[in-house]
């Protein structure tokens, strides 16, 4: 009985011990700084080397004063674990990578190989998965050096408009992390990447979208290509299309849209991939003021659906002969077909030659005038 008291005493002492050993971890607010972007560059004076940036934020109390207060800390080195501790020496409190919304990835660095800091970012316990990747041009380090005037909190302009919690536009393309990471060793689907330039007046420019294969970028989209991209791979795209009939210009705002395709196999030799786009719209802008009839209206919508077929058709072959599959095509032909052994090598040799027919139906529900 003596022995079973001694041992209960033990352990107790050990467990209040161990509580106030690991309350020594404890840091308070006060004693933080907020880490909210990370970039990475390539070194200039080595290819073993890397910039990584910290943009850090500093609470300063209330956020809509607009008095916001960041710190931006470059260093140098082969390994981002490395250049965390170097820039732990450099500041007076602890980093906390919990507020951390993304990493900018600069475009040299970009077209070589992210999948290290890719792996660090989701190997990391303090690392949010829903964090916004993004490609930087032409530097990490200018895209979070940039504060644009708008901004209220620290180094959050960009992800109020890569999150599109703040604006919403139809040349974004969200990306979220644990989906960079999953598509980065799917197979049957490329990842992507929304681009950030920096423009001028510290504005920064989102239209773009990057292609990458499984672990750097390929092939950058332009504005018109990314839209056409979001159009198909997104739901309820709100967004305009502008179009000339009769040398007067006219713009349509789209209310609902809704891409779906279905893969056609046979006859071997002809495979084709059949899309259906459909488009609800509103007449938004003309030229000339007077009402159309509704033969005119039927004439503009039968121009759209002939040059949006034609666009999204160049944006498909182009986005085949890069050889990347942003859209999953091939993990929707392994979804249906049956042989696990065989099917991805049939694709592999189905892809590059394979047929886009592509159907775009557009209707104007409104003419905007009111009746």
């Amino acid at each position: 009985m003596n022995m079973l008291k001694r041992r209960l005493v033990w352990v107790l002492c050990c467990s209040m011990l161990t509580l106030t050993l690991s309350g020594c971890e404890f840091r308070d607010i006060d004693l933080r700084l907020f880490v909210v972007s990370i970039g990475v560059d390539v070194s200039e004076k080595s290819p073993d080397l890397y910039n990584f940036s910290f943009k850090i934020s500093i609470p300063s109390g209330d956020p809509k004063t607009g008095e916001e207060k960041s710190l931006l800390i470059t260093e140098e080195s082969d390994s981002i674990a490395e250049a965390i501790r170097q820039v732990k020496s450099k500041v007076d409190k602890e980093l906390d990578f919990g507020h951390c919304k993304g990493v900018m990835y600069g475009e040299a660095y970009a077209r070589r190989d992210i999948s290290k800091i890719e792996d660090w970012t989701v190997r990391r316990r303090d690392m949010q998965l829903l964090m916004y990747p993004a490609v930087a041009i032409p530097t990490a380090e200018e895209v979070l050096r940039a504060e644009p005037p708008t901004e209220r909190i620290a180094g959050n302009a960009i992800f109020l408009a890569l999150s599109e919690d703040g604006t919403e536009s139809p040349f974004i393309t969200r990306t979220y992390s644990f989906d960079l990471a999953r598509r980065m060793t799917e197979v049957g689907e490329d990842p992507v990447m929304p681009v950030v330039e920096v423009g001028e007046k510290n504005v920064l420019n989102i239209n773009k979208v990057a292609l990458m294969d499984k672990s750097k970028v390929k092939v950058i989209l332009t504005k018109d290509e990314t839209r056409l991209f979001n159009l198909l791979d997104l739901r309820n795209l709100s967004t305009n299309f502008g179009t000339r009939v009769d040398g007067e210009l006219i713009e349509v705002n789209t209310d609902r849209t809704r891409a779906s395709y279905k893969i056609v196999t046979s006859p071997k030799g002809q495979e084709a991939i059949h899309f259906r786009v459909r488009i609800q719209a509103t007449l938004e802008e003309k030229e000339d003021i007077k009402l159309l009839t509704p033969e005119e209206v039927k004439k503009i919508e039968g121009i759209y659906n002939k040059e949006l077929s034609k666009a999204i058709t160049d944006v498909l072959e182009k986005i085949r002969k890069t050889g990347r599959d942003p859209l999953g095509f091939g993990l929707r032909y392994g979804g249906t077909h049956w042989n696990n052994k065989t099917e991805m090598e049939e694709w592999a040799a189905i892809y590059p030659h394979i047929k886009f027919n592509v159907s775009v139906k557009l209707r104007i529900k409104s003419t905007g005038y009111k009746q």
